[in-house]
């Protein structure tokens, strides 16, 4: 799973026969994998940008775990850097075992949550006061 060429240039962009291929680790990713994790990471940013919006409009924070993040200190900060990082890993380890069902399976499961709850912000935010 972790070599020298994970992070220094890969050497194995498939494996060598067809039926290795699930459960088999690779050193290098194609470009639909980027654009996944990409995707999914610009789609957790517009998550915790909606939150942060609807709580400076009188909203409410319905995770308690969340909630004491963003009560531990006045600034959004700590919650964006902890929310950031979270998908961060979460996106690094699917994405390294994107090999195995499951992995596959995650990634698009994530993607899916994100863009429906993208879409509930979208229609939240028609509710918000005109100049917000």
């Amino acid at each position: 799973m972790w070599s020298r060429y994970a992070l220094f240039g890969g050497r194995r962009r498939t494996v060598r026969r067809a039926d290795e291929r699930e459960g088999a680790f690779v050193d290098v990713h194609g470009h639909r994998l980027f654009l996944l994790v990409t995707a999914i990471v610009a789609l957790n940013l517009l998550d915790a940008w909606f939150t942060l919006l609807f709580l400076s409009h009188g909203g409410q924070e319905l995770n308690p775990f969340v909630q004491v993040v963003l009560d531990f200190e006045s600034h959004p900060w700590p919650f964006l850097l902890l929310k950031t990082i979270g998908i961060g890993v979460a996106c690094c380890f699917l994405a390294l075992t994107k090999n195995f069902r499951p992995a596959r399976i995650g990634l698009w499961f994530v993607f899916g949550g994100y863009s429906l709850l993208l879409g509930w912000h979208l229609y939240l935010a028609t509710a918000l006061p005109a100049g917000a």
